[in-house]
């Protein structure tokens, strides 16, 4: 987690989520959650997202839409959104000019949101 662009916070999750870790991804969330600034959290680095981990992301990503933008999925994280059938609940945000976003091919790509 670290300060990024005008006042806001980017927080790159990489590696597996699963239940042994699932706590911790519970603290980063409500760490960023306690800020009240506009957060990006990229996944592009993300491997694995075990059901408990994609649950917690859809629930943060709903109750914190109006300052939480979950960036660049990869591939395995759609793959798991799409197993867990929570697609309608995420608004993904796709950063062409981001280098980690070339994983995923325009057409899965949905048009951007804004932060905040």
């Amino acid at each position: 987690m670290r300060d990024w662009e005008e006042g806001s916070v980017l927080v790159e999750l990489g590696g597996e989520f699963d239940w042994h870790n699932l706590e911790h991804l519970r603290e980063i969330l409500d760490d960023v959650s306690t800020l009240r600034r506009p957060t990006m959290v990229y996944l592009s680095e993300v491997t694995f997202l075990d059901v408990g981990a994609t649950c917690e992301l859809t629930i943060r990503s709903r109750l914190y839409d109006h300052h939480l933008t979950l960036c660049n999925p990869s591939p395995e994280v759609r793959a798991s959104v799409t197993a867990c059938e929570f697609e309608e609940w995420f608004e993904f945000r796709y950063d062409p000019e981001d280098p980690s976003c070339s994983r995923a091919s325009p057409e899965q790509a949905p048009p951007s949101r804004s932060a905040g």
